[in-house]
């Protein structure tokens, strides 16, 4: 696994009586130099919270003491009631932070529903339920404000008992990423949770895993196991000056590329998402750089791109050095500023980059893409409806019914993306 030094290690009461969970929590700590190892309780955690500042942990690029996240070893609770569910967080209100309380283990990723929707200003994606077992990240991307702490849950058999009760939650939903809030993949083999759920999906009828590798090229200990062509890995991957200067402590952008090489010789499902496209000076070298390697020696089946967003200008100036940016890109974000304010844009790729400048990004990278692949399915992701018009044609598909990365659907074995990955394009209408 990645090598931490966390500056303290908590271990709840709850995990040291599950012999398998603690199991993992202590090969991981083994893999640890660890500054303290505590066993607490709930009422501990709740004055360490506030103690250790984990609620209010600023991004990486803003952060003036960058160490390893404190870890936090503890359990998803399945099996407590509506009622213990709201007496606990009623009585430690604290352990909201990274959801100590232990209830995001199945999790409903909303963006697509209509009040979302509405909120973000239109901004385009799909909703869907996942899975999370850890919140929290030690790769100190610029942009980032998941350091401070890790929570991991370790009660990894739980979830593998109940996973009918999350496909129950929507029986008609194919595909199941797992996680989004941390890089998983970094922490195996010690962590010993991806080989029991690519090894329980390999064996589900019309259901996929999809492990969020994001940012890791850890993923070797996979190559051993036969997913069944069940297990898609995804990465999150930039070119070469933002993986360096803005993303310093992430696996090299090639070694990932390479890990997804191996990967799919073994069987298993690639995908890339361009996440956030950063446009640094060089954006057109080095996502061309980016592009032909990933074709070489890859063939991925769905590359999703996704504009640097979620913040206005002003914030982004704090977390990235506008001075290895575009000039011309910084001139328009600075410019589009008020609009974009006024426009109410909250989350997604309505700002801090305008409508034209994003444009010339994603156009690019579409040219670049199908210079190499005509099949590769192509998506946009958090997106606006102006954007979604603008490159329909180019991509292919539309906003009201579409295959991306992550989408439930969007799976071998349906219709949409068997026919976009033949390169029918009727079939997006």
């Amino acid at each position: 696994m990645k090598h931490l030094s966390p500056p303290a290690v908590f271990i709840t009461e709850q995990t040291t009586r599950d012999p398998r969970a603690m199991t993992r929590a202590e090969n991981m700590i083994a893999a640890m130099d660890c500054g303290s190892v505590d066993t607490v309780t709930d009422d501990d955690l709740r004055h360490i919270v506030v103690e250790r500042g984990w609620a209010s942990h600023p991004a990486w690029g803003v952060n003036d003491d960058p160490h390893d996240p404190d870890v936090v070893f503890t359990m998803a609770r399945f099996d407590d009631s509506e009622a213990e569910q709201k007496a606990r967080m009623a009585a430690y209100p604290e352990l909201a932070a990274r959801d100590l309380w232990g209830y995001t283990h199945f999790w409903y990723r909303d963006d697509g529903d209509a009040d979302k929707r509405e909120a973000w200003q239109g901004i385009i994606c799909q909703s869907a339920w996942q899975l999370h077992s850890i919140t929290g990240c030690p790769f100190r991307c610029a942009y980032c404000g998941m350091g401070g702490m890790m929570r991991v849950h370790v009660n990894i058999e739980d979830y593998i008992d109940r996973m009918d009760r999350l496909f129950a939650l929507d029986p008609a939903q194919r595909l199941f990423k797992w996680d989004n809030r941390s890089d998983v993949s970094a922490f195996e083999p010690e962590y010993d949770a991806s080989q029991p759920f690519v090894e329980y999906f390999a064996e589900m009828p019309d259901k996929f895993l999809e492990i969020y590798i994001g940012k890791s090229a850890n993923t070797d200990g996979l190559l051993d196991l036969d997913p069944k062509g069940k297990t898609i890995m995804q990465w999150s991957i930039g070119a070469e000056t933002q993986s360096t200067v803005f993303e310093p402590n992430t696996d090299p952008w090639r070694d990932r590329i390479e890990a997804a090489r191996r990967l799919q010789q073994a069987g298993y499902i690639v995908r890339y998402r361009f996440s956030p496209i950063i446009p640094v000076a060089n954006w057109r070298e080095d996502n061309s750089e980016l592009i032909a390697r990933i074709f070489e020696r890859s063939n991925p089946d769905i590359i999703s791109l996704c504009a640097f967003g979620w913040m206005d200008v002003d914030r982004a100036r704090e977390l990235l050095d506008f001075s290895l940016l575009d000039p011309q890109i910084v001139a328009a974000m600075e410019s589009a500023a008020p609009f974009l304010r006024e426009r109410g844009y909250a989350s997604g790729g309505g700002r801090p980059i305008p409508h034209d400048a994003r444009y010339s990004m994603l156009s690019f990278l579409i040219d670049e893409i199908r210079k190499h692949s005509d099949d590769v399915i192509i998506a946009l992701c958090l997106e606006t409806p102006e954007m979604w018009r603008a490159l329909g044609d180019r991509t292919g598909q539309k906003p009201g019914h579409y295959v991306c990365s992550c989408g439930p659907d969007s799976v071998p074995g349906t219709p949409l993306y068997d026919h976009m990955l033949g390169g029918c394009t009727a079939c997006s209408t």
